[in-house]
């Protein structure tokens, strides 16, 4: 008994469309049984490679430890400065300048940080 080259269900020799996938069966050539099976194991094979090569890669991805120094110098910042406000060392109204100038800072460090550390993973030829 013939099978679909597309899908790989059972045909019989008379139809000319598969009635599951409706691929035109007398345009291409029916395998048998046993090819159709190893062409059916050797597309699972590659699939199941290529899907843990994904799982691979997204297991190598790590998460950056920029995002977490930076909050927690924001943090130590904003603590900083409203200590200096409440002290009297500085004026409210200069706290927001001062924290725009201190995020602007921490920003373009990280920039360059991720810039560093994506040359290091894949550098030029």
């Amino acid at each position: 008994m013939p099978y679909c080259p597309r899908c790989g269900k059972e045909v019989s020799e008379e139809e000319k469309f598969c009635p599951s996938c409706g691929v035109d069966l007398k345009a291409e050539r029916v395998p048998t049984g046993p090819r159709m099976a190893e062409k059916l194991e050797k597309a699972e094979k590659a699939e199941k490679r290529e899907k843990s090569e994904k799982e691979e890669k997204h297991e190598k991805e790590e998460i950056s430890p920029v995002v977490p120094l930076a909050g927690g110098l924001i943090l130590i910042f904003i603590g900083v400065t409203s200590f200096l406000a409440t002290s009297g060392f500085i004026s409210w109204t200069e706290v927001g300048p001062y924290l725009l100038l201190f995020l602007g800072v921490i920003i373009i460090i990280a920039a360059v940080y991720a810039g560093v550390i994506a040359t290091r993973r894949s550098p030029r030829p």
